[in-house]
């Protein structure tokens, strides 16, 4: 027997829920404020629908036959689904957007995305949040061919036509290697002649082919990464040097699994690694993204942006 799915409306749905939530049909009819026959109706229409037997109602009290049981959470999620919708066609009909896209730089402290992001789901639980990380000039990007609303990024690409920045953070950049990596041992400051002479790790674009682009390289050998988890595991490896965000490696250094270099070419303070907000001047954000942009901007200053050393933005 085919199921005639045409007849079956959500409030038969509701009712059979209901019913096995509330174990009886007088219970639910209490709760649904509908009279006992209404709802035993209904729910009688329902398994007649889908030519299954909900309920055994051969004892006191109605009891979730095996396809009761079986089907219970397939209509949970009906109306999950439905009540889904509700809330977002009332956004919309606010002006909300249905969703915002982010791209961050791959430097951005997670504890900043975090903070805004659990902020972001209880302001507007019924627009999604779709978070791209990328380096370099790739956040402004994917900002300019309208992939994305708002974009985080270093100062790479931010200086281009069309686009407004607002600066965010700086985020303190340290040289490190492992313990066993040959600049490990140099007690002293690091001279560019020494630091050259060993693979130095870097964040590139994914489709980069020479380090164009890539600030604080010093290094004439180079091993070219994605992103900055995969850099931190090279270097953790003992396979090169490089830069990394200071929270990013705090509890290695702290646990001795990572040890701080000192260069001449930098001196002994982490580099500053400026971030800005950008976004299109001709597309701005909508009500949601422009909330998530304000609440970015009250969570993320770590430091003036005048007087920044010369940062990377996560290549070097």
């Amino acid at each position: 027997m085919v199921a005639a799915l045409d007849s079956v409306t959500l409030d038969q749905i509701r009712l059979f829920v209901c019913v096995a939530e509330q174990g009886s049909f007088s219970a639910a009819g209490r709760r649904l404020r509908r009279a006992q026959s209404a709802v035993s109706v209904g729910v009688a229409n329902l398994e007649r629908s889908l030519g299954v037997q909900l309920f055994d109602r051969s004892g006191h009290r109605p009891v979730l036959t095996e396809a009761g049981k079986s089907l219970l959470s397939d209509a949970r999620k009906v109306l999950d689904d439905v009540g889904a919708l509700g809330r977002r066609a009332a956004s919309v009909a606010q002006g909300l957007e249905l969703e915002v896209g982010l791209a961050v730089d791959a430097v951005l402290p997670s504890k900043l995305l975090i903070a805004a992001a659990r902020a972001f789901r209880d302001a507007y639980p019924t627009v999604s949040l779709r978070i791209r990380t990328e380096v370099l000039d790739a956040v402004v990007s994917l900002v300019l061919d309208g992939s994305c609303r708002i974009g985080i990024a270093g100062p790479v690409g931010v200086d281009v036509p069309g686009i407004e920045r607002r600066f965010l953070a700086h985020v303190p950049m340290v040289a490190v290697a492992a313990p066993d990596h040959p600049l490990a041992a140099v007690t002293d400051s690091i001279s560019h002649a020494v630091a050259r002479d060993h693979v130095q790790i870097v964040i590139s674009q994914r489709a980069a082919t020479t380090n164009s682009g890539v600030h604080g390289v010093l290094s004439d050998a180079t091993w070219r990464v994605a992103d900055a988890s995969t850099k931190l595991d090279l270097i953790r490896a003992g396979l090169g040097w490089g830069n990394l965000p200071l929270e990013m490696v705090r509890e290695d250094l702290d646990s001795g699994r990572l040890v701080r270099l000192t260069l001449d070419e930098w001196g002994p303070d982490p580099l500053l690694a400026p971030l800005f907000i950008v976004t299109r001047r001709d597309a701005p954000p909508g009500p949601a993204g422009l909330w998530l942009l304000e609440t970015l901007l009250s969570l993320g200053p770590l430091g003036s942006e005048q007087g920044a050393a010369p940062g990377d933005g996560g290549g070097g």
